[in-house]
Formats: C-alpha cells, sequence, structure tokens
C-alpha cells in the first residue's frame, strides 16, 4: 500500500458500508432518515419515531401531510452485528399486525427492514413466501411476541384479532439493500460530510450570458458607478464602456469572476452540506472588509484593491479548498456587492 500524507495522518479510507457498521443504534436511524429525507420525489415528509413507544415504526415516510392519513412506508432500523435472521424481527411483525388492528396507525404501504449487515438467506427465502410469513408468525406468536409487544400486557392471538392476522398482507414487508441506500446517499449534499472520500471534480464555470441576467444587476450597478466615479461622469450601461478600454476588460474579467464564484456556489450545494458556502464568503468578507471601508480616490481603485486582497486569502480550513481559484475569491467579492455587503462608491449606496 503506498503511503500518503493523509493517509499518515487518518489512517486508511474506511469505506460508507464498512463505517455504518460501527454506528451505534442511534446513528444508524438517523442515517437512514437523512437518506429517506433525500427521497424527495417520494416522500413528502419523514420523521423518525425510533424509541420507547415507537411501536413498532422506526422512520416513518409519508407521501403526503401525515395529517391526511396518506400512504406511508415504515423503515424498521435493526443494527446487529450480524445479517438478519427470522428470530429478529418476529415482534416487529407482531407490533405491525396489533397496532393496526387496533388502529394506532394505518396501514404502511411498504414496511422495510433496513440492516447494515443485510438480511441473511433464512429471512430472505422467508420474506419472499408472504404465506409463509403468515403461517409461522401464527405458530410461534406465544413464544415470540404476546408478551413482547406491550410493555404491561399480553397479547393474544384469538378472536378478531387472529382473523385480522390471518387475513393480512405480507408482502407488504421487504428489506431495502445496502448498496442502493448508499448508492443514493451518494448522490446528496450529505454524503462527503458524513463519509469522507473527497469532492468530485468540479465542473468548468459556465461563461457569462452575452445579456445582464437579473441576478447581477446589483454588482453590476456598483461596477458602473465604481467606473463613473473613476471617470468623473455616469454611465447607464456596459455598453457605455465600450469607448473605455480599461474599464470595459475589467468590466469583462469582473462577470467572469461572478459566474466562477456562482458556479463554486452551486458546486458546494450539489456536494456539502447548507450553509458551508455561506461560511467561505464570510471568511472573504472578514479578510477584505478593512480594505473596502478603507479610503480610495475612486470606487475602481477600491474594487481593484479589494479583489486583491481577496485572492491572497489563505483559505486553510475550509473543505473547498482544494478547488478553490483566485478567480472564485476576486468573484466572491462581487457577490457580496451583489448584497451590499461591499460597496465601492459609499456616497451612491441609496441602500446602506
Amino acid at each position: 500500500m503506498e503511503l500518503t500524507t493523509e493517509s499518515v495522518v487518518m489512517g486508511p479510507i474506511v469505506s460508507p458500508v464498512d463505517r455504518i457498521k460501527l454506528y451505534s443504534p442511534n446513528e444508524w436511524e438517523e442515517f437512514i432518515k437523512e437518506w429517506a429525507e433525500s427521497l424527495k420525489s417520494d416522500y413528502y415528509h419523514v420523521e423518525r419515531l425510533g424509541g420507547a413507544g415507537d411501536m413498532g415504526r422506526d422512520i416513518v415516510a409519508s407521501t403526503g401531510d401525515p395529517a391526511t392519513c396518506c400512504p406511508w412506508d415504515n423503515y424498521q432500523c435493526k443494527h446487529y452485528d450480524h445479517s438478519l435472521m427470522p428470530g429478529d424481527i418476529w415482534v416487529e411483525l407482531g407490533k405491525l399486525c396489533y397496532y393496526t388492528f387496533i388502529k394506532e396507525f394505518t396501514l404502511p404501504r411498504k414496511y422495510y427492514f433496513v440492516a447494515p449487515q443485510g438480511i441473511g438467506t433464512k429471512l430472505y427465502d422467508l420474506l419472499s413466501k408472504p404465506i409463509k410469513i403468515k403461517k409461522e408468525l401464527i405458530s410461534i406468536w406465544d413464544k415470540k411476541c404476546k408478551d413482547k409487544i406491550a410493555a404491561k400486557n399480553e397479547i393474544q392471538l384469538d378472536g378478531k384479532f387472529k382473523e385480522y392476522v390471518e387475513d393480512f398482507d405480507f408482502s407488504i414487508v421487504w428489506y431495502k439493500k445496502i448498496s442502493e441506500i448508499i448508492e443514493r446517499h451518494r448522490k446528496t449534499n450529505l454524503h462527503i460530510a458524513r463519509f469522507g472520500g473527497g469532492l468530485p471534480l468540479r465542473p468548468a464555470p459556465e461563461s457569462p450570458p452575452s445579456s445582464i441576467q437579473s441576478k447581477e444587476v446589483r454588482y453590476v450597478r456598483q461596477l458602473l458607478d465604481a467606473y463613473g466615479d473613476a471617470a468623473n461622469t455616469q454611465y447607464s450601461n456596459p455598453d457605455e464602456l465600450n469607448c473605455h478600454k480599461t474599464y470595459r476588460s475589467h468590466f469583462d474579467r469582473s462577470r467572469e469572476r461572478f459566474y466562477c464564484a456562482e458556479s463554486l456556489r452551486v458546486f458546494s450545494n450539489d456536494t456539502l452540506p447548507q450553509g458551508e458556502f455561506d461560511k467561505l464568503q464570510e471568511e472573504i468578507y472578514d479578510g477584505v472588509v478593512d480594505i473596502a471601508e478603507s479610503s480610495h480616490s475612486n470606487g475602481y481603485e477600491r474594487v481593484k484593491a479589494t479583489t486583491n486582497q481577496a485572492t491572497t486569502i489563505n483559505i486553510n480550513s475550509h473543505p473547498l479548498k482544494s478547488c478553490l481559484k483566485n478567480n472564485d475569491k476576486s468573484g466572491i467579492c462581487h457577490q457580496l456587492a451583489n448584497n451590499n455587503r461591499l460597496v465601492w462608491v459609499p456616497q451612491n449606496d441609496k441602500n446602506k
């Protein structure tokens, strides 16, 4: 095995499949909730109920408002040191039957077992035969379920309840493959924060369109004010810069840098938890605000001094460090100007 600086400091990389086996039961439930919340096209609301009094419902994923009795799926989390066996699930099936019988909750559309070690062959064969599940559950009820469903009462399998179990459709019970869960989670912006492994390759930033977009209005106005401040005139639109090569070139570079920073913002939101790009913006702001608020001969000089200062800032601990470019740092200054946090010609700022 080739040694790297990272491997010496951090040790060998632990794969997600192996890492989830180290979770506590609570961590496992939280991970499954996180995964289910990423299935936005399937679910409207996801709730973690796992714990005392959950009645055999760990993660409840509803297709609509839970108050409307909409279809829902249950993800029953089992974090054991072995693949699930039939003996691990009987009491859960007993709870499913009993609590839906007494109408504590509606029957789920699907009832999935999720376990980091997966399910064993015997359980797979059992789940593949719903009628066999029913027969075996009835036969082992007294031994496995009767006194394990409700804390203070024995739940007898007789009368109307027995008829309910005999008519129960156990085809709703199945399991989720760990590989499927990991692969879906890999597409979320929480995967790297949870499992590491480094950022994916950052896409090339898009080129600025020929016309100014609505999202650019404020920082563009600020740039025009800065050029006007330096030239002792007023510029109403970028086309008026065509007669001044220096300003036109600076303006075009500024737009490229803004779009570079915008591409980084999108990349961050796609690959990292929400708020990480805001933290990067804050680091840049803290590093340039004193320069921006210092005295300058005109707004154009203030823009240049501020964006140049941004390129000198060392970003040592932010997760985007490895893909951060100088154009991103300068572009973030224009993002900050777009939000009026940086102002190039203070006396012209009508919003402060």
